[in-house]
């Protein structure tokens, strides 16, 4: 079996343990809440942002409008967002709220330096 490779912000990434991290990490949905950072499939690539690199972490919520023949219906979904120097890193979609809410709060129980929610620029 190959072994696994993980990709930052600036490229490949190689430390002691970061497999072992990725395996005992939390799984949610498609991405995961490990004890040194997340870890998320990007572009055929898995990807890791460590928690020193995060400032902000939040939860973008997506609602679509669906025309069908006998109504209109309303469908969302969410992602989580990380932002490090005002960019936003991640795009891993779910349609499950709580879920997501659910590894939100365990980003901030792992990292509570990592400010949660949403920032309004004015």
């Amino acid at each position: 079996m190959a072994e696994k490779k993980f990709y930052g912000p600036e490229g490949r990434i190689e430390f002691q343990g970061l497999k072992e991290d990725y395996d005992g990490a939390k799984l949610f949905d498609k991405f995961r809440v490990g004890k040194l950072g997340v870890y998320y499939r990007e572009n055929f690539r898995q990807k890791f942002l460590p928690y020193d690199f995060i400032q902000r972490a939040f939860i973008r919520i997506h609602e679509t409008n669906a025309r069908t023949c006998c109504a209109c219906n309303k469908y969302r979904y969410y992602t989580i967002e990380f932002v490090h120097n005002g960019k936003e890193y991640s795009n891993v979609i779910s349609e499950k709220e709580e879920l997501m809410d659910d590894a939100l709060a365990l980003i901030h129980a792992m990292a509570p330096q990592i400010a949660i929610g949403f920032e309004k620029k004015e």
